[in-house]
């Protein structure tokens, strides 16, 4: 796959989920202070996007020797933090994160795990984890709007906690398999097609901006269907 081509598949994805998600808290402002933070919120993401676009293109993500921390996941580690503390602490945040449908539809760009099983099948990553994290985030993509229009069904709710339930599993998995097959101290695997583009651009907006985000939203989800919350 042409780095073009490749490029096009995952910034255009990336910048989609950063508008979809500005547009969920927009429609949900109901203040002059909520939709500030709405605006401020879709500032940072769209900041954070932006940068971490640019270290990957400058190869900031490539470990650089077999003994140091993983910069990405130095990164996963640090978004997870902000990202919990900035919805912990922000009332007026969590509000605009209320509507549980939206929540669950946004998770429709999981079905970007189909351009994983693409670059297997070209050689560009290797299939033990391209499969399990590739298969993984199709079936997730796939079932977001097919759960998110059945949750006020009867058992849908309870459909809805597997539905996250899964979705958080997906993450964890395609996370522990990319460590292990990445070259340091954690590698259990070695593959023969290396683990060098998960770490490069654009790939690399993968695992340091779109897996924390997923984290996020399925963690919110999570909460608001606890809550009975209305959306």
């Amino acid at each position: 796959m042409s780095q073009q081509l490749l490029v096009a598949l995952v910034v255009v994805p990336t910048a989609l989920v950063v508008v979809a998600l500005f547009g969920i808290m927009w429609r949900e402002r109901t203040s002059p202070r909520s939709t500030l933070i709405a605006c401020l919120s879709g500032l940072v993401l769209a900041g954070w996007g932006m940068l971490t676009a640019v270290l990957a293109s400058r190869g900031f993500y490539r470990s650089p020797d077999t003994h140091s921390p993983p910069p990405v996941g130095i990164q996963l580690v640090v978004a997870l933090g902000v990202l919990a503390l900035c919805v912990w602490v922000s009332p007026t945040l969590r509000g605009l994160l209320r509507n549980r449908k939206s929540l669950i539809r946004l998770n429709v760009w999981r079905l970007e795990g189909a351009l994983f099983l693409a670059l297997m099948l070209t050689g560009q990553v290797p299939a033990l984890w391209a499969i399990p994290a590739g298969t993984g985030d199709v079936l997730i993509g796939a079932g977001a709007f097919w759960v998110a229009a059945q949750l006020d069904s009867p058992g849908g709710r309870r459909r809805a906690v597997i539905f996250n339930l899964l979705g958080l599993l997906d993450l964890v998995v395609a996370i522990g398999l990319g460590i292990t097959i990445s070259p340091g101290r954690l590698q259990v695997f070695h593959t023969t097609t290396g683990a060098e583009l998960l770490t490069s651009f654009p790939l690399a907006l993968v695992p340091g901006f779109l897996v924390p985000l997923a984290f996020m939203v399925h963690f919110v989800s999570l909460w608001q269907l606890s809550r009975g919350s209305a959306g």
